[in-house]
């Protein structure tokens, strides 16, 4: 594998797409994960339909990945919310030179993701639970809370 870049190219239109189709209400597309490629470079590892389960099944321990997961807030009114979910994964596997690799790329994921409500740092599948999720979607949803997030 290649070095580690100092830069994050995020312009690629296979990326862009999927990130406008997860963006679009219209769209089914409800999550989109990044990672890093062979030579270093940014590449799509995945996108779907499947909400945060479906997700969480391309997640691999020896990798990282930069992602969001489009969540529906509901209330009793009938009205839905798209909520974004903006998650850096880094496996348990992930070597330590990885690791800082995220430190100086995050924030550009950061500003490419924009508009996210709340952000996940997760090591396991465990810290992608929907019970922790829908806790810190309540912690920033102000007066009016919903009663309930749909996760696909």
């Amino acid at each position: 594998m290649a070095g580690p870049k100092r830069s994050v190219d995020l312009s690629s239109t296979e990326i862009q797409e999927a990130w406008q189709q997860v963006r679009n209400d219209a769209s089914d597309d409800n999550w989109i994960l990044l990672s890093y490629g062979d030579n270093g470079d940014i590449v799509l590892s995945g996108k779907g339909t499947g909400g945060l389960i479906e997700m969480k099944t391309q997640l691999n321990e020896n990798q990282v990945y930069y992602g969001v997961a489009r969540v529906r807030a509901v209330d009793d009114h009938g009205s839905k919310r798209a909520k974004f979910v903006f998650i850096t994964y880094v496996g348990a596997g992930v070597t330590p030179i990885r690791r800082a690799r995220v430190s100086t790329h995050k924030h550009e994921f950061e500003r490419f993701f924009n508009g996210y409500h709340i952000q996940v740092y997760a090591n396991s599948e465990d810290d992608l639970s929907e019970e922790s999720i829908t806790a810190s979607l309540h912690a920033c949803a102000g007066a009016h809370k919903p009663q309930a997030y749909e996760f696909s």
